[in-house]
């Protein structure tokens, strides 16, 4: 594990992948999955394992969700 953590864009560009392209080996529509780059809606679980298969990473060095986003309590 390193240190440096990816957005889900960074590593997508990384490995040199199109929105369309990523879309597609995760089985999704590319509007959902800019969704999910722009962390409108956090990544499932077994996709956010398949992204990390795809990209190269380890699951914990991609960052999948906005913390201020995501996971507030009222």
């Amino acid at each position: 594990m390193t240190n440096v953590k990816f957005t889900i864009k960074q590593a997508r560009k990384y490995k040199g992948l199109t929105q369309e392209e990523m879309a597609k080996v995760l089985g999704m529509a590319k509007r959902t999955y800019i969704d999910y780059e722009q962390y409108k809606i956090p990544l499932r679980i077994d996709r956010a394992f398949l992204f990390a298969e795809c990209v190269g990473f380890s699951i914990d060095d991609i960052i999948f969700f906005d913390p201020d986003i995501h996971f507030k309590c009222s």
